[in-house]
């Protein structure tokens, strides 16, 4: 990596992307048939990796990079930042309801991420935020191809209540608490470079309008299922 700017579908970025998809699906192909012993193990390797991110990331953002971040944006707050987290607990035991909620969060969040990363350069920050968003994209397909998860219609209702009804306002509180630059969730700036967002109103406005939107992505990626399912009939 250097310190070459950032071109949106780039060689680089491409490549980086083309990697993720590779190492998801050969590890999906590698392990589906695997004893519960084997899987279970990479369960908690992925986890572990996850968990490796999610700490190291706050001590590179201020104490690494030549321009470090505030201590009040690095909080693992953002909603792919949850993604790991919840990803990481399921995979060492927890509930199933984390893997439900990072299967949307996960594949709308971190896909939208990775075709539009918000970073200015090729380089640690590059590096990191591919690393984070493709671990996310490959353990919840892991958790749903070699452990055998999937989402129902349900969830979707489950996971938007507990995305516009739970976890907004209290992002959105503590946002207005830390004051700038704190910006979880995009709910108070628009994140740089170009993206969805640039349709919508200037914040705050854009929330009325981002609502739907991700509801409706939520909805576009349980569809594969919902054929499937009618399909079985």
């Amino acid at each position: 990596m250097n310190d070459q700017p950032f071109e949106i579908f780039g060689g680089v970025h491409i490549f980086s992307f083309l990697i993720i998809i590779l190492m998801t699906i050969l590890l999906s192909l590698v392990y589906k048939d695997r004893t519960d012993n084997q899987k279970s193990g990479m369960a908690k390797i992925l986890a572990y990796i996850l968990i490796a991110h999610i700490l190291s990331s706050p001590i590179k953002d201020l104490f690494i990079l030549e321009n470090p971040y505030s201590w009040k944006e690095v909080l693992p707050l953002h909603m792919c930042d949850l993604s790991e987290v919840f990803m990481a607990w399921f995979l060492l035991g927890g509930p199933k309801l984390l893997y439900k909620c990072a299967f949307f969060w996960g594949i709308g969040g971190a896909t939208m991420a990775l075709i539009t990363p918000d970073v200015y350069f090729y380089d640690l920050e590059y590096l990191y935020f591919f690393i984070g968003h493709g671990a996310i994209i490959l353990t919840i397909i892991y958790a749903t191809v070699v452990l055998g998860n999937r989402p129902y219609f349900k969830d979707i209702l489950t996971v938007s209540a507990i995305t516009v009804f739970a976890l907004l306002p209290i992002i959105y509180v503590i946002n207005l608490i830390l004051g700038e630059p704190a910006n979880y969730w995009y709910l108070l700036i628009k994140p740089i470079g170009a993206n969805v967002l640039d349709l919508f109103p200037e914040p705050p406005l854009h929330i009325l309008y981002t609502i739907p939107v991700a509801i409706f992505v939520f909805f576009l990626i349980y569809l594969p299922y919902a054929i499937k399912d009618r399909l079985n009939k």
